[in-house]
């Protein structure tokens, strides 16, 4: 299954991405402050970029499959992009590496576009005729409501 279809769906794909956010950013973590793969693998050339751009992947993925709106997608891959380099700069590149959480950053990015999002099992013809599609369409006429509606059918 490619795109989510359901709220289970969903719910799989948000657990995919808090993983991929733990493992890469805090494995082990005191108060705010964690390390995960990405800072430990950055201190070996390769692959710590390998893994960066490994888990970025998957939470693109992720995010595509949560049909995040496109230009936070593109915020995401930037932030990959900068935390996929930024060990390549001479003298301090894996230390600053290991304190930018960019996997974490994305992953909370995507998360928060998730519960932004009022997400309909099935198609909008399905969706018309029910009393919840109704009062949220009131809501958004209303200007009451300004979440984004997607339709999972």
């Amino acid at each position: 299954m490619f795109i989510a279809k359901s709220h289970l769906d969903l719910h799989n794909i948000r657990g995919s991405i808090e993983r991929t956010k733990k493992l890469s950013d805090n494995i082990v973590g005191v108060g705010p402050l964690g390390i995960g793969l990405d800072g430990l693998l950055s201190f070996f050339r390769g692959a710590g970029e390998l893994y960066s751009l490994g888990a970025g992947a998957v939470l693109l993925y992720d995010g595509f499959r949560a049909r995040c709106a496109p230009m936070i997608l593109i915020q995401v891959a930037a932030i990959i992009v900068l935390d996929t380099i930024l060990p390549m700069a001479p003298g301090v590149g894996a230390i600053a590496d290991t304190l930018f959480t960019g996997h974490k950053w994305s992953a909370d990015m995507i998360l928060k576009h998730m519960d932004e999002t009022i997400y309909f099992e099935g198609a909008r013809k399905e969706a018309e005729g029910t009393a919840e599609y109704r009062d949220l369409l009131a809501r958004i006429l209303a200007g009451k409501e300004k979440r984004r509606v997607v339709f999972l059918g």
